[in-house]
């Protein structure tokens, strides 16, 4: 492929990503999140089907156990694989880089920051390296504490990570 040929494919696939991202809901209820009924972004990526919940920039919060609220202004588009089950079973949950062609998936075994147990999987897709996945992961907790989440992280080629997303055992650690 030529330089220009690359440029339009990522410049398409960024407006694409950004697109998707403007059509969720940035300001759901608590009960329309329990629920799960408020608007998405949807997303074809490399063929897997993405819903999109917080589009990068925009403000996600919630409550913790004990009470505390939290909020966190989000680095990257943060949603999930449809038709996809996970440790905490929800769908498996992704975050969209900056470079949507990159050939590369990090995966994420999560761990709880207390108890040092896996939780469940963050997939960072998009990304053109290592160090930008999780440097784009660890400013997604308002706690500070990203960096206590991170267990193995595991990389795979796009073609390898539709086969685990689709068809692996999505529901244990990677590493």
């Amino acid at each position: 492929m030529t330089v220009d040929v690359v440029a339009r494919a990522l410049k398409l696939a960024r407006s694409h990503i950004e697109h998707a991202a403007a059509a969720a809901d940035r300001n759901p209820t608590d009960a329309q999140k329990a629920a799960g009924n408020y608007k998405l972004g949807r997303l074809n990526w490399h063929g897997l089907h993405i819903s999109i919940e917080n589009a990068k920039g925009s403000k996600r919060c919630g409550t913790e156990p004990d009470g505390r609220k939290w909020t966190v202004t989000m680095p990257a588009s943060y949603g999930y694989v449809r038709r996809t089950e996970g440790a905490d079973e929800d769908h498996v949950d992704v975050y969209i880089g900056p470079h949507p062609l990159s050939p590369n998936v990090w995966i994420i075994d999560q761990i709880d920051a207390e108890s040092r147990r896996f939780d469940e999987h963050k997939c960072m897709l998009g990304f053109d390296s290592r160090d930008a996945a999780l440097s784009t992961y660890r400013k997604a907790f308002s706690d500070a504490r990203g960096n206590e989440r991170i267990g193995t992280v595991t990389q795979m080629t796009v073609p390898q990570f539709k086969r685990w997303v689709n068809s692996g055992d999505t529901r244990r650690p990677l590493g």
